[in-house]
Protein backbone atom coordinates (compact mmCIF):
# COMPACT_ATOMS: atom_id res chain seq x y z
CA UNK A 1 0.00 0.00 0.00
CA UNK A 2 1.33 3.46 -0.86
CA UNK A 3 1.25 5.80 1.58
CA UNK A 4 0.09 9.71 0.91
CA UNK A 5 1.29 10.68 4.06
CA UNK A 6 4.34 12.87 4.11
CA UNK A 7 7.32 11.70 5.36
CA UNK A 8 9.42 12.82 8.81
CA UNK A 9 12.87 14.56 7.92
CA UNK A 10 15.29 12.41 9.03
CA UNK A 11 17.95 14.96 8.18
CA UNK A 12 18.67 16.56 11.83
CA UNK A 13 20.93 19.32 9.61
CA UNK A 14 17.61 20.94 8.90
CA UNK A 15 16.43 21.35 11.58
CA UNK A 16 17.03 24.55 13.31
CA UNK A 17 19.33 25.22 16.05
CA UNK A 18 17.05 28.55 16.62
CA UNK A 19 13.81 29.23 15.83
CA UNK A 20 11.86 32.21 17.74
CA UNK A 21 7.80 33.05 16.27
CA UNK A 22 6.53 36.61 17.64
CA UNK A 23 3.19 37.58 16.91
CA UNK A 24 1.33 40.80 17.58
CA UNK A 25 0.75 41.11 21.49
CA UNK A 26 -2.73 41.13 22.89
CA UNK A 27 -3.67 44.86 22.69
CA UNK A 28 -3.50 45.96 18.94
CA UNK A 29 -5.12 42.18 18.18
CA UNK A 30 -8.30 43.02 20.39
CA UNK A 31 -8.36 46.46 19.39
CA UNK A 32 -8.77 45.18 15.97
CA UNK A 33 -11.67 42.46 16.55
CA UNK A 34 -13.54 45.31 18.76
CA UNK A 35 -13.11 47.74 15.31
CA UNK A 36 -14.15 45.07 12.74
CA UNK A 37 -17.44 43.76 15.18
CA UNK A 38 -18.41 48.31 15.14
CA UNK A 39 -18.42 48.58 11.58
CA UNK A 40 -20.07 44.73 11.43
CA UNK A 41 -22.97 46.51 13.54
CA UNK A 42 -22.84 49.44 11.67
CA UNK A 43 -23.42 47.42 8.36
CA UNK A 44 -25.84 45.49 10.06
CA UNK A 45 -28.03 48.67 10.82
CA UNK A 46 -27.71 50.33 7.48
CA UNK A 47 -28.00 47.40 5.25
CA UNK A 48 -29.79 44.81 8.13
CA UNK A 49 -28.14 42.22 9.19
CA UNK A 50 -26.97 39.74 6.15
CA UNK A 51 -24.59 42.69 5.19
CA UNK A 52 -23.43 43.43 9.02
CA UNK A 53 -22.24 39.25 9.04
CA UNK A 54 -20.87 39.19 5.64
CA UNK A 55 -18.55 42.69 6.37
CA UNK A 56 -18.00 41.00 9.50
CA UNK A 57 -16.46 37.55 7.61
CA UNK A 58 -14.72 39.40 5.48
CA UNK A 59 -13.14 42.05 7.95
CA UNK A 60 -11.86 38.92 10.17
CA UNK A 61 -10.52 36.90 7.44
CA UNK A 62 -8.67 39.96 6.59
CA UNK A 63 -7.57 40.66 10.15
CA UNK A 64 -6.44 36.92 10.72
CA UNK A 65 -4.64 37.01 7.48
CA UNK A 66 -2.85 40.14 8.57
CA UNK A 67 -1.74 38.92 12.27
CA UNK A 68 -0.72 35.64 10.99
CA UNK A 69 1.34 37.77 8.12
CA UNK A 70 3.05 39.96 10.60
CA UNK A 71 4.47 37.55 12.54
CA UNK A 72 8.40 37.64 13.11
CA UNK A 73 10.24 34.41 12.35
CA UNK A 74 13.95 34.12 13.49
CA UNK A 75 15.31 30.51 12.52
CA UNK A 76 18.98 29.75 12.93
CA UNK A 77 20.29 26.48 10.93
CA UNK A 78 22.27 24.99 8.13
CA UNK A 79 25.04 27.55 9.14
CA UNK A 80 22.84 30.88 8.14
CA UNK A 81 20.93 33.04 10.06
CA UNK A 82 17.42 33.56 8.92
CA UNK A 83 14.91 36.43 9.83
CA UNK A 84 11.59 37.97 8.29
CA UNK A 85 12.45 35.84 4.89
CA UNK A 86 16.39 37.49 4.77
CA UNK A 87 19.20 35.33 5.50
CA UNK A 88 22.66 35.66 6.17
CA UNK A 89 25.69 33.32 5.76
CA UNK A 90 27.80 33.21 9.19
CA UNK A 91 31.21 34.22 6.79
CA UNK A 92 29.04 37.99 6.91
CA UNK A 93 28.52 37.47 10.39
CA UNK A 94 30.08 39.62 13.01
CA UNK A 95 30.13 40.73 16.21
CA UNK A 96 26.58 39.79 18.08
CA UNK A 97 25.15 41.71 20.91
CA UNK A 98 22.33 41.22 23.00
CA UNK A 99 20.27 44.30 23.95
CA UNK A 100 18.30 45.31 27.00
CA UNK A 101 15.19 47.41 26.72
CA UNK A 102 17.61 50.49 26.89
CA UNK A 103 20.17 49.37 24.30
CA UNK A 104 16.77 48.99 21.54
CA UNK A 105 15.53 51.99 22.51
CA UNK A 106 18.79 53.80 21.68
CA UNK A 107 19.00 52.09 18.22
CA UNK A 108 15.74 52.37 17.46
CA UNK A 109 15.89 56.00 17.78
CA UNK A 110 19.08 58.29 18.51
CA UNK A 111 21.87 55.91 17.45
CA UNK A 112 19.92 54.05 14.50
CA UNK A 113 21.26 53.71 11.41
CA UNK A 114 19.26 54.13 8.41
CA UNK A 115 20.70 51.63 6.20
CA UNK A 116 20.20 48.80 8.77
CA UNK A 117 18.21 45.95 7.97
CA UNK A 118 15.62 45.93 11.20
CA UNK A 119 13.10 43.20 12.29
CA UNK A 120 11.51 45.07 15.07
CA UNK A 121 8.25 45.04 16.52
CA UNK A 122 7.63 47.74 19.22
CA UNK A 123 5.60 44.97 22.31
CA UNK A 124 9.45 43.09 22.38
CA UNK A 125 11.75 45.05 24.75
CA UNK A 126 14.80 43.17 24.30
CA UNK A 127 16.91 42.20 21.15
CA UNK A 128 20.07 41.64 19.00
CA UNK A 129 22.01 43.13 16.92
CA UNK A 130 24.48 41.45 14.18
CA UNK A 131 26.88 43.10 12.93
CA UNK A 132 27.47 42.34 8.98
CA UNK A 133 31.34 42.23 7.49
CA UNK A 134 30.43 42.11 4.47
CA UNK A 135 32.19 44.87 1.98
CA UNK A 136 29.61 44.14 -1.14
CA UNK A 137 27.02 44.92 1.58
CA UNK A 138 26.23 48.60 2.86
CA UNK A 139 23.80 47.03 5.22
CA UNK A 140 25.99 47.69 9.09
CA UNK A 141 23.73 46.15 10.94
CA UNK A 142 20.89 43.85 11.42
CA UNK A 143 18.54 44.30 14.45
CA UNK A 144 16.44 42.10 15.40
CA UNK A 145 13.71 41.41 18.13
CA UNK A 146 13.39 38.77 20.53
CA UNK A 147 11.92 37.58 23.63
CA UNK A 148 15.27 34.96 24.20
CA UNK A 149 17.99 37.25 23.66
CA UNK A 150 20.88 34.98 24.99
CA UNK A 151 19.56 31.50 23.38
CA UNK A 152 19.67 33.81 20.34
CA UNK A 153 23.30 35.00 20.64
CA UNK A 154 24.70 31.44 21.48
CA UNK A 155 23.05 30.13 19.07
CA UNK A 156 24.49 32.71 16.07
CA UNK A 157 27.47 32.24 17.51
CA UNK A 158 27.74 28.69 17.72
CA UNK A 159 27.39 28.84 13.69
Amino acid sequence: MISMAPTPNKDPSNNPTFREVIYPSLAPISFAFFLLSSIGVIFASAYGSAWGWFVTLLLTIFISTGIYRSRLIIEVKDGKLFVAGAKIEKEFIGQVTALDSAGMKLLRGRDANAIAFTAIRFWIKGGVKVEVKDANDPVPYWLISSKHTEKLVSAINKL
